[in-house]
């Protein structure tokens, strides 16, 4: 049994936005470089979006999530 390509494209693309969602919801303060970290993160996230079905963006969200969303765990603190 074949996989539906559009399944799999959208099960490969749901975390980059779910990231860039995330991103676009938090304020300049939840990253250590204020508005401009976040615009550069914002930038990238979208490149993961366009190139998630590569895998490539899989690296992109990875660094997202090390650097501003664990980061800011109360876990770290």
């Amino acid at each position: 049994m074949l996989m539906p390509w559009p399944l799999l494209l959208l099960g490969l693309e749901f975390p980059a936005i779910l990231a860039l969602v995330d991103c676009i919801n938090r304020g300049p303060d939840a990253f250590k470089g204020g508005a401009d970290d976040r615009r550069s993160w914002l930038r990238w996230l979208v490149v993961a979006v366009l190139t998630a079905w590569l895998v490539v963006g899989n690296g992109i969200i990875l660094g997202y999530y090390h650097v501003v969303v664990r980061g800011n765990s109360m876990a770290r603190r």
